[in-house]
């Protein structure tokens, strides 16, 4: 199978979880890198062997390149990935889609304009752990899902040394970023690109949020800082209610747990590809009484590839394969534009004042992957 060439822009922190398991794509093909700090791109692209972009116009030029990774900020992802669309390349953007409705909208609508594929992160929904949690569901395992708890408590990141964070490639974490926008735009969206390929789109949100500790920068910084916890209350399409409570307070807790007649499941980590899964079936006619966890065997086994001193339970190049397979295939890639901006209202919605938020955006639920069919 020929490969497709791929390009990154953004050679920061994130870079590194992308780029560790490249190996073990032989259908991708890293054509080169572009940064906006010089050295930095110089580091990433010397330790791959592959060309440096001194511009993006010149990335974006280069016919050896189908498919652009963007991995910048947060608030240029919906200007790099529309340059991206304009110059006739497909996308692949770390979440989120874009920082506002009206940007995510321009960029659906211009990929269905110029017939090229978008797909956003996160990719966890395509791992292991969460196709066997919704094989599960679609078996009937709870019979029909009425509840579902998702936690995304990633303890109080603050305290944990963070100006020490780098990845292999000398890139530090950019707390700056992630302690101005909040851990609503950071981390929600595992749970609710996870949800929404299960469960269908959302269409109420109640939410709530707060900045609980908002001494986070070292002596002698300062800077903008975005609430430390969310929570909502989701009414989905289905019928299905979900509380969502997403914080950078509590200690961490990455599980969610899916209740119905039948039943309990409950997937420990959303952040570990391998996670256990497990199941409690209710007792018939006492369901006070719930029987003894039983583990699920996940379809398959999960190999954790990433090699490099940052590791990470996760692979984070399955998006971009999968793109890469729906560029061949044409067809929608798993991890649709369309869904991306869906999952983009209701974040935003839960970082609203207004209360109660009804949600519009529409998309089509994505088939499971073909090894978790069954």
């Amino acid at each position: 199978m020929e490969s497709i060439g791929i390009a990154v822009v953004g050679c920061g922190y994130v870079s590194d979880f992308y780029l560790s398991s490249l190996a073990d794509y032989a259908e991708l093909a890293l054509i080169g890198i572009h940064d906006l700090k010089s050295d930095r791109a110089a580091a990433v692209g010397a330790r791959h062997g592959v060309q440096v972009y001194k511009e993006l116009t010149e990335l974006l030029a280069d016919d050896r390149v189908r498919i652009v990774v963007n991995l910048t900020n947060p608030d240029s992802h919906s200007d790099v990935t529309l340059a991206a669309l304009a110059a006739g390349k497909h996308v692949y953007s770390e979440k989120p889609l874009a920082t506002d409705l009206a940007a995510g909208r321009r960029i659906v609508a211009e990929a269905e304009r110029t017939g090229l594929l978008v797909a956003c992160a996160p990719a966890s929904i395509l791992g292991e752990a969460l196709q066997t949690l919704w094989r599960e569901i679609r078996r009937g395992t709870v019979q029909a899902p009425c509840l579902a708890y998702a936690q995304l408590d990633d303890g109080a990141v603050h305290m944990m040394g963070f100006q020490d964070w780098r990845n292999s490639a000398g890139s530090p974490w950019p707390y700056r970023d992630e302690f101005a926008s909040g851990c609503n735009i950071e981390h929600s969206s595992y749970h609710l690109t996870a949800m929404t390929t299960m469960f269908g789109p959302v269409r109420r949100v109640v939410a709530d949020h707060a900045t609980l500790m908002p001494d986070k920068f070292p002596a002698n910084e300062d800077g903008p800082v975005g609430p430390d916890y969310f929570t909502a209350s989701l009414t989905f399409e289905s019928g299905l209610v979900s509380r969502l409570t997403c914080s950078i307070v509590a200690p961490p807790d990455r599980s969610i747990t899916v209740i119905g007649e039948g039943g309990v499941l409950r997937l420990d980590n959303c952040w570990d590809l391998g996670s256990g899964v497990i199941f409690r079936r209710a007792a018939p006619g006492n369901w006070a009484y719930l029987e003894p966890a039983k583990n699920v065997p996940l379809v398959r086994p999960f190999v954790n590839w990433n090699r490099d001193s940052i590791s990470h339970p996760m692979d984070f190049l399955r998006g971009v394969a999968d793109l890469s397979a729906a560029v061949r295939a044409d067809r929608t890639p798993r991890l649709s534009a369309k869904q991306a901006l869906h999952v983009l209202e209701v974040t935003l919605a839960m970082s609203s004042s207004a209360g109660v938020s009804v949600i519009t955006s529409e998309f089509e639920q994505p088939e499971p992957m073909p090894w978790a069919v069954g």
